[in-house]
């Protein structure tokens, strides 16, 4: 962080006037200067100049406002200079023309280029290939995010949310408002509606509403005084119909001030306020009650319940309900109507959320950490390998679980997943994502990371085939050579029963620098093989983290196959399995008749990879007498653990339905088919598994009768393990999170 406070940053823009941007600019600027960043601005100029100077921020008169071919180049001969003799570290352009000229420059002078975007472009007629957004870019909004990721096809780990923030300190209830009330004439005791804006055409709708009710609005409030705030392009528009208003009342109420850089007097000097994005947050750390709305929608009075849609927006409105007068008319006299203690209240809620959320020194520490990660030498902190993109949801689990557990840790951290389906990886991820089998980028991508996670899963065995031992080896010993460090990540290690293979996988995971396991098989067979390295810790598997969807996914997803959630559901996770005995479906089938029977169960089959988990429960659910439901639509982890959570008991193959009961307490009977299975069996503290190979229907019986008869005291011991078994689960991004820290 220190480093990065030495980089020198310039700012370019459009323009320092009135507006959200500008602001957000000017804001950002003062408060990277408090902390200690040599910041440089340049712009065509504009009322906030004087601010930027005054606290020794240099500013650069550059014509950035317009797209005139002659203003163009003149820009980008001034801004060449500018970063030349200004020595710049940093560029962050804000606004479609300053980013295209900035992007021109960065691809031959030696900075490093980023954007904010505040809003959304036309991208039509050819405008969206003049668009740069820089090595990385500041979303101010989710939704922003979004239109980058669809419209500019932008990764998502190249974009960070920010928020507009706002010094509380000076948009404060303490403001001094008296020069403003003498300089306009204003009342001191009068009801006063407050509007500002850039008074633009594409801005300032509200500002006209806000006129068109103003007779309406002072039938109900005689002593009314409304200040519209602002300068542009309609503004002797809008000054006209106020005239004419004021000309009928035999007043002046309305009262427009022009374009004006001392906002903060303006956002504490009404009872009422009106606005959208930036404006709207400077009123309401104020506490002023606030109504948002403008050019593109209307969120209304602000108060708790608006708060998710205006994140959602940025309190910009953008693609809400229009904004009209009769909505303006109906929520200002909803307003004048509340008590007054009903609107300080609204004030109050408004403030405590400024200062808890949307503070400036929050704004610039976003920003920093952008300007951290576009500077760092390694494109990446960590390369994902595992066996992503088959459409495994074991495998997607913990992939999702893991994913989870680092960005808890820290949200901004830049992984690269190997995968069979990388777009696919990528979209549902938010991360970068290559084709697994595509070694000429996989090298590449470790060698520009600072870590090699490879995991979780059963990777290292060689069961399935030496194949699959062979490419995760390579990928591993790929990582040793380049110098980046390894994490062998919460895998199941082995059965490695060739010798070859054995003596391979000794060879490159002794060079690891850091191996933790899922369970404690995993480390027996590490020492059968001889490693001794001192970093290899018993942890738990991820996906033992996962939060489960809300109950109410969970019925829909019951109710989509033909489940009653009322009905006593026992969840089946079987898969094919080539050393099974041949009568192993009928065996299975047998067993889960009589206990169905016996205790009034209905069977759910629980499908964990497609399609071929599909057709294994499809094949015992026909050889069954009882009626069972069977899921044939993909879930996320979320929604798979939400669905095992409403079963009584589970019969399962599949690993991850193991893990999916354990992490909801759901009693299970495994049927271990690879020592993994009974391996975290053990791992959990229950015996109830029966071997594949030597399945009879009794013992299969035997079994289950045995979790349900104790399944209160199976659930206790659950809860209890699962404690400490979420903490070693969470351990493992921990330890990977330390890894990537020693090579920043």
């Amino acid at each position: 962080m220190d480093n990065i406070r030495n980089k020198k940053v310039l700012m370019t823009l459009m323009r320092l006037d009135i507006g959200g941007a500008e602001t957000h600019v000017l804001e950002l600027s003062l408060e990277l200067k408090r902390q200690g960043f040599d910041v440089v601005v340049a712009s065509n100029g504009g009322v906030y100049v004087p601010s930027l100077t005054e606290a020794g921020i240099r500013h650069y008169e550059v014509p950035m406002h317009t797209k005139s071919p002659g203003k163009v180049m003149r820009s980008l001969s001034l801004l060449k200079s500018i970063i030349r003799d200004e020595k710049i570290d940093i560029v962050h352009a804000h606004g479609r023309i300053p980013a295209f000229l900035c992007g021109i420059l960065s691809t031959f002078m030696p900075f490093t280029f980023v954007t904010t975007a505040h809003w959304v472009f036309k991208t039509s007629h050819g405008l969206k290939y003049i668009s740069n957004w820089g090595k990385k870019v500041v979303a101010v909004s989710e939704d922003i995010k979004t239109y980058l990721m669809d419209n500019y096809k932008i990764n998502p780990t190249d974009i960070f949310v920010t928020i507009n923030g706002i010094d509380v300190n000076k948009f404060s209830p303490e403001a001094d408002t008296s020069e403003i009330v003498n300089e306009f004439g204003l009342k001191p005791d009068s009801k006063k509606i407050v509007y500002i804006s850039r008074m633009d055409a594409d801005r300032a709708l509200a500002a006209f509403h806000l006129v068109e009710i103003a007779p309406k609005l002072l039938e109900k409030q005689p002593d009314l005084e409304i200040v519209i705030v602002g300068g542009g392009n309609v503004f002797n528009e809008l000054k006209a119909k106020a005239d004419a208003e004021n000309e009928k009342a035999g007043r002046r109420y309305i009262v427009l001030t022009g374009g004006r850089s001392d906002i903060y007097k303006f956002a504490n000097l009404g009872d009422i306020f009106i606005g959208v994005s930036r404006s709207a947050l400077e009123a309401m750390a104020c506490a002023k009650p606030t109504i948002v709305a403008g050019n593109e929608g209307y969120i209304g009075i602000f108060d708790e319940d608006k708060l998710p849609v205006g994140i959602d927006t940025n309190f910009c409105c953008r693609g809400l309900e229009q904004c009209s007068p009769e909505l303006l008319l109906r929520d200002l006299t909803t307003l004048f109507e509340n008590s007054d203690e009903e609107n300080n209240r609204l004030g109050n809620y408004g403030r405590e959320l400024i200062k808890k959320d949307y503070s400036v020194m929050r704004m610039a520490d976003d920003a920093v950490r952008m300007y951290i990660a576009a500077t760092d030498k390694k494109q990446f902190d960590a390369v994902v390998s595992g066996y992503y993109g088959f459409d495994n949801s074991g495998d997607e689990a913990l992939l999702y679980a893991m994913i989870n557990n680092l960005r808890e840790l820290n949200r901004d951290i830049r992984l690269c997943v190997l995968s069979k389906s990388p777009k696919q990886t990528a979209a549902e991820y938010g991360v970068y994502s290559i084709n697994r089998y595509n070694f000429l980028k996989v090298k590449k991508a470790i060698k520009n990371s600072k870590l090699l996670i490879s995991g979780g899963g059963s990777l290292l065995q060689d069961v399935t085939s030496s194949k699959s031992l062979w490419y995760y080896l390579t990928v591993i010993k790929s990582a040793i050579k380049s110098g980046t460090k390894v994490m062998v990540y919460a895998n199941g290690i082995g059965p490695i029963n060739k010798p070859k293979n054995r003596e391979n996988a000794k060879a490159v995971l002794s060079k690891a620098d850091f191996i933790t396991l899922r369970e404690a098989d995993s480390f027996n067979e590490l020492k059968s093989l001889g490693i001794n390295i001192e970093n290899i810790k018993v942890t738990a598997d991820p996906a033992l983290t996962i939060v489960p969807a809300e109950s109410i996914r969970a019925d829909e997803i019951l109710k989509a196959c033909g489940a009653d959630k009322q009905e006593k559901l026992i969840g089946i996770s079987v898969r094919g399995w080539k050393n099974c005995r041949a009568d192993f479906m009928d065996c299975v089938a047998g067993a889960l008749d009589e206990v169905c029977k016996k205790y009034n169960l209905a069977p759910l089959f629980l499908p964990l990879k497609f399609p071929e988990d599909i057709q294994t429960s499809n094949e015992l659910a026909a050889k069954m007498n009882t009626k069972g439901h069977i899921i044939t639509q993909k879930l996320t982890a979320k929604e798979i653990v939400a669905v095992t959570g409403s079963c009584k008991t589970i019969l399962a193959m599949r690993l991850h339905s193991l893990i999916y009961a354990a992490n909801m307490n759901v009693p299970t009977v495994a049927i271990a088919y690879d020592p993994k299975v009974s391996g975290f069996m053990n791992y959990l503290g229950m015996e109830d598994y029966v071997p594949a190979e030597a399945l009879t229907e009794d013992d299969l019986v035997k079994a289950l009768e045995k979790v349900i008869l104790n399944e209160e005291q199976i659930k206790e011991n659950l809860a209890e393990n699962m404690k400490n078994l979420d903490l070693k689960a969470r351990e493992n991004a921990e330890l990977a999170l330390s890894l990537i820290e020693e090579e920043a």
